[in-house]
């Protein structure tokens, strides 16, 4: 299924400074498509599925969308815990990708389905909402390989440069308005790819799955500082699977939450939120580990 769709609209400018009428105009216009996900899962010995959740989301990158999660959420360690995931079932069009995931995973998973198994419909917005406390999923989380020196401290340049970078490789939100994205950064300071999602949970899950740095953290090189840049505001959800991936630098658009900050204070992750940046100023607040900006 296609990311966008088009639909025909009634346009309408009216100018604030004077009395003129305004002239509506018929156009097409390209919207982000946005359709349910139903995820099914399989954990050896048992080979019957499990339908854990359906959640909401932007078609595309699915496959990525499902690994992320189940390693943000704590459902896996790791991306060799996954021994199959495909489309299943009959799509609605003819070499299409399904509204459905299977996943099958490997003996040493040891996941708890009951624990993350939601009857209710999630919708895109959703992160740990109906899943185990802050406390357990902290638990889960691998200890960082990542040191970060005086080499890798995150320089003022560089947070301008990847707000840019980011807006420009959104294509869909360049042609719809209607995505977040994530993009994941290294210690060049340049954005190594971007994901997008109707949903800000979504995208960076995309970002998570897609990528094997995420995936495996103990296979990281040391000298690559990982971090990333978010189009939306920083929430204690989005905190939490940077956290999960041991990110060392978030760099959000808009505000954090009060438990994202003390959560990234916790795992020692550079917040930094409210930015603004032009070609005359950049503006910002930084909420954590201060010490990691130059």
């Amino acid at each position: 299924m296609p990311a966008t769709k088009q639909f025909s609209i009634t346009k309408v400018i009216q100018s604030t400074n004077s009395d003129a009428q305004s002239n509506p105009f018929e156009r097409d216009d390209c919207v982000v498509t946005e359709e349910p996900l139903e995820i099914w899962l399989s954990a050896y010995p048992s080979a019957s599925l499990t339908l854990l959740f359906t959640t909401m989301r932007t078609p595309g990158d699915d496959l990525n969308l499902v690994r992320g999660w189940l390693l943000s959420s704590g459902a896996i360690q790791n991306g060799s815990n996954i021994l199959s995931i495909k489309h299943t079932g009959t799509g609605r069009l003819k070499e299409q990708p399904t509204n459905r995931v299977q996943v099958h995973l490997a003996v040493d998973a040891n996941v708890d389905l009951t624990a993350y198994q939601r009857v209710e419909v999630m919708n895109s917005a959703c992160g740990v909402c109906g899943q185990q406390s802050i406390e357990n999923i902290l638990d889960k989380r691998s200890q960082p390989v990542i040191t970060y020196s005086q080499t890798s401290l995150l320089p003022i340049t560089a947070i301008h440069s990847l707000t840019q970078q980011l807006r420009y490789k959104q294509i869909i939100f360049n042609q719809t308005g209607g995505t977040h994205g994530a993009g994941l950064f290294d210690q060049s300071w340049q954005l190594l790819d971007v994901r997008e999602d109707i949903g800000r949970h979504n995208a960076l899950d995309k970002l998570i799955g897609a990528n094997e740095h995420l995936l495996a953290v103990e296979n990281c090189p040391d000298n690559l500082v990982l971090g990333v840049v978010l189009s939306s505001r920083a929430s204690f959800e989005l905190v939490q699977k940077a956290a999960m991936a041991n990110l060392g630098f978030i760099i959000a658009l808009g505000a954090p939450s009060s438990l994202a900050i003390e959560l990234a204070k916790d795992c020692d992750i550079c917040l930094i939120g409210f930015v603004k940046s032009s070609d005359d100023i950049t503006e910002f607040n930084v909420y954590s580990s201060t010490h990691r900006v130059a």
